[in-house]
């Protein structure tokens, strides 16, 4: 038995018959934040494991459901709240990416990577690439030279960019940042591209770093004010 989708799908015998309405229900189960796994199996003659086997039979897809981490939306809500614009930048399908951004409160105007490339793009979508990374809330169907051109090209565009990730493909989108974060249980690859590795689950620490810093640089500004206070009324 085996268990991928369009890999397998591709594999089973009724593939021409079945492929259409497989498709649906797949875009079907995306759209409610589901992912789909196919089910596939092979029947091998007794005694002879080593030969190729027949061929493969379609069995029916498993709709999974991997939620959010309970505190990620009122991270989220925390950090927008910080004027902190939060993209999501996944390799989901791009269904599932508007539900979970629905649900997050991050938006729903998620785009597939293919419009990095300049492919694929409708009347309404007819933008310049920086234009459209900067307009998005996210992009879907990602690999880790689409996380590298986002970042670079945000930070062209003159913003202060801080990328979280774990994998290795994380890592030199995480390097290019002005601040990479590695997230707890990151890679060695996550964790030695980062500026900052998270020793805790979850990002709400995130929100708390920026209030602190914050703090911080206006305590600068507030002794660098009276310093100079100072020194005109010494000099007067």
């Amino acid at each position: 038995m085996c268990l991928l989708k369009k890999q397998i799908l591709n594999m089973c015998q009724e593939k021409e018959e079945i492929g259409g309405k497989v498709h649906k229900i797949i875009n079907k189960l995306a759209e409610k934040g589901l992912r789909s796994l196919a089910v596939a199996v092979q029947e091998v003659p007794k005694m002879t494991e080593d030969s190729p086997g027949g061929p493969w039979s379609f069995c029916g897809l498993l709709p999974l459901f991997d939620p959010p981490r309970h505190d990620s939306s009122d991270t989220i809500h925390r950090a927008l709240n910080l004027g902190v614009c939060v993209k999501m930048i996944t390799g989901d399908h791009l269904a599932i990416a508007k539900e979970t951004g629905r649900r997050l409160g991050i938006g729903t105007n998620m785009y597939p990577s293919s419009l990095l490339l300049g492919r694929d793009k409708d009347e309404n979508e007819a933008l310049p690439v920086d234009e459209l990374i900067e307009k998005a809330d996210g992009f879907t169907d990602v690999f880790p030279e689409h996380k590298y051109e986002i970042v670079k090209i945000l930070q062209e565009k003159q913003h202060v960019v801080g990328m979280t990730g774990d994998g290795v493909n994380d890592a030199p989108a995480l390097k290019k940042a002005d601040i990479g974060i590695a997230v707890a249980d990151a890679t060695e690859a996550a964790r030695g591209a980062a500026d900052i590795v998270l020793t805790e689950p979850g990002l709400s620490v995130i929100c708390s770093a920026v209030l602190t810093s914050r703090t911080a640089v206006q305590i600068m500004k507030n002794c660098t004010v009276q310093c100079q206070s100072f020194l005109l009324n010494s000099n007067s």
